[in-house]
């Protein structure tokens, strides 16, 4: 506790520790250890961010987009330089496994070079005129002040989707992370300082999201909402935002299922399977939740899965040979335990898991959940419906092609779903009548690239898309311009 580290905000490019303020901890789900105390921000803070933002913006949208993309490009190269920092304080945080903390930097590195492509893209119309001697054009001008709001399943690469598209594109930023994950976005943050980037360009406020994130989507000087979380939460800054008008961009929860059809190659399925249910211990929006399979398979796909999943290892994920580490905070830790009693009261079988996992005598305090797996659930149990965000597999019986469809889009969710099928037949039409944001085809649902567009369709989202250009719809205003000659 001596060497307790305090965090207080950054605001037009210096830091700020108030004294005599309330703060929040910053505590290892692996452990229960405290690593910081962060200050909660006030009103007075989020005003001072935003104000820092809407003056810095002035002379950042005057910047050639090209010259805002060399800052990408030199927060690529600092972010490689702390890449093994980067990634033990990730996996301290929020208990994902080292591998994917690696893998999580390396996306990031990755998409601040793509976006910096960008800088020389963005492109325009130019259009034929009705009239002689007239020139018409459109442009793509920044908005103003966005407010990135990210959650704590993946610190840095969902803040840097946000934050490099914002940027390029001329725009100044308000960032609000996480709590459980604060001390993630105060690296972040360093690195990105040490861009010498405009004072005021980037301004990081932690706290509450009923304080800081509600007074954001309510402030009048903030022209962008860009959101990532839950779909409750993102309904009710949907409604704040647009009582004023302003652009919101929402990328929400999921019930992710996987189509096992009767010809699908099952041991590929399961090993597929198995993979997007557990990483980061069920805790991603693009997990898969659902496994939606054909009778006449669904006991020799069942023994598959069930063989994979007691093969994992679960435990501190700074430890290699880990493969499922600790759920990141309480209160998942009790919405998983809740959802397997659910699922059990309304008749589903647990065929392996379903109970916390006590450690090693110095973890007995950690947050791990035994990767579970439920068969005889109905399609319309909670836990076929409801987003559980933890290591639950919930297997549902169909009859074929048409009824598995069925059952995948009766969900009020629509981000990522899967088939597995030898048949192109299906492959297609599944393309075609899944409703979903993002397909797969003998693929686990969690397997997205940079530079396609991501987002979901129903209450996983709004409509709006990131990691591609197409995230300059809500960071950019178009204008059209005509001159006459």
């Amino acid at each position: 506790m001596a060497n307790l580290e305090y965090v207080g905000n950054y605001i037009n490019g210096e830091w700020r520790l108030p004294v005599d303020r309330e703060v929040f901890n910053s505590v290892n789900p692996s452990t229960s250890e405290v690593l910081g105390a962060i200050v909660l921000s006030n009103s007075t803070d989020v005003d001072e961010a935003v104000s820092a933002a809407k003056q810095s913006f002035r002379a950042w949208r005057l910047v050639p987009a090209p010259k805002r993309a060399d800052y990408l490009w030199l927060l690529a190269e600092r972010v490689q330089e702390r890449r093994d920092e980067l990634a033990k304080l990730m996996t301290l945080e929020m208990g994902k496994v080292i591998s994917e903390s690696y893998g999580e930097v390396d996306v990031v590195i990755q998409f601040c070079k793509y976006m910096a492509g960008e800088g020389r893209r963005m492109y325009g119309q130019t259009v034929p005129a009705g009239s002689p001697d007239r020139m018409i054009m459109t442009v793509r001008e920044p908005v103003g002040v966005v407010a990135c709001i990210t959650p704590w399943n993946f610190p840095l690469s969902l803040a840097a989707y946000k934050m490099c598209t914002a940027l390029v594109a001329g725009n100044s930023i308000v960032w609000k992370p996480a709590s459980d994950v604060a001390l993630c976005a105060k690296l972040f943050t360093e690195i990105i300082d040490s861009c010498d980037l405009p004072a005021g360009v980037i301004n990081t406020v932690f706290g509450s999201g009923s304080t800081v994130g509600s007074q954001l989507a309510e402030h009048p000087d903030v022209s962008v909402i860009v959101f990532t979380g839950s779909t409750e939460v993102g309904k009710k800054l949907a409604k704040q935002a647009g009582y004023h008008l302003k652009r919101i961009a929402l990328e929400l929860g999921g019930k992710n299922a996987v189509i096992v059809l009767a010809d699908a190659d099952l041991d590929l399925a399961a090993a597929g399977i198995v993979r997007s249910a557990y990483a980061t211990s069920g805790q991603r929006c693009t997990a898969a939740s659902r496994v939606i399979v054909e009778a006449s398979v669904q006991q020799a796909l069942e023994q598959r899965i069930v063989a994979l999943t007691r093969k994992l290892q679960i435990g501190n994920g700074l430890d290699a040979d880990v493969h499922v580490g600790s759920l990141a905070n309480n209160s998942q830790l009790a919405t998983v335990q809740r959802y397997v009693k659910i699922a059990q009261d309304e008749g589903g079988h647990i065929l392996c898991g379903g109970h916390r996992l006590v450690m090693e005598p110095w973890q007995t305090q950690g947050l791990y959940y035994s990767p579970t797996v439920i068969t005889d659930v109905q399609r319309h149990h909670r836990i076929a419906q409801e987003e559980v965000f933890g290591p639950v597999l919930a297997i549902i019986t169909a009859q074929d092609y048409e009824d598995a469809v069925a059952i995948n889009n009766e969900s009020v969710y629509g981000l990522s779903s899967s088939i597995y099928t030898n048949s192109l037949h299906y492959a297609n039409r599944a393309a075609r009548d899944l409703e979903s944001g993002l397909v797969y085809i003998n693929n686990g649902t969690s397997n997205a690239e940079i530079g396609l567009a991501f987002g979901g369709l129903k209450q996983s989202g709004n409509g709006h898309r990131e990691v591609a250009y197409q995230a300059f719809d809500v960071m950019t205003e178009w204008k059209t311009v005509y001159t006459n000659y």
